[in-house]
C-alpha cells in the first residue's frame, strides 16, 4: 500500500512467505530541486503478521511514526 504523510511517500508493502507477511516501510522524500522521490529510510523486517493485512497496518504505524519524528 502506498500513501503520502506530511513531506513523505510511503510504501508499506508486505512480503508473503508461506503464509505469513511480514511488515515492512519504505520512505522517500521528494526532493525539492527535481521533485523526484528520495529513499530516507527502510524499515527491515518488522515482525510477521498472519495476514496481509495486520501486515499493512504495523508497517503504516512504524513510517508514520518514523515521519512524526523526522519530519522537518
Amino acid at each position: 500500500m502506498q500513501f503520502d504523510y506530511r513531506e513523505f511517500h510511503i510504501n508499506a508493502s508486505p512480503l508473503d512467505e508461506g503464509g505469513r507477511y511480514y511488515a515492512r516501510a519504505k520512505i522517500y522524500r521528494r526532493a525539492s530541486a527535481t521533485g523526484d522521490s528520495v529513499e530516507v529510510k527502510y524499515s527491515g523486517d518488522l515482525g510477521d503478521y498472519p495476514s496481509d493485512a495486520d501486515a499493512i497496518e504495523a508497517a503504516q504505524r512504524w513510517a508514520m511514526q518514523w515521519c512524526d519524528n523526522n519530519s522537518g
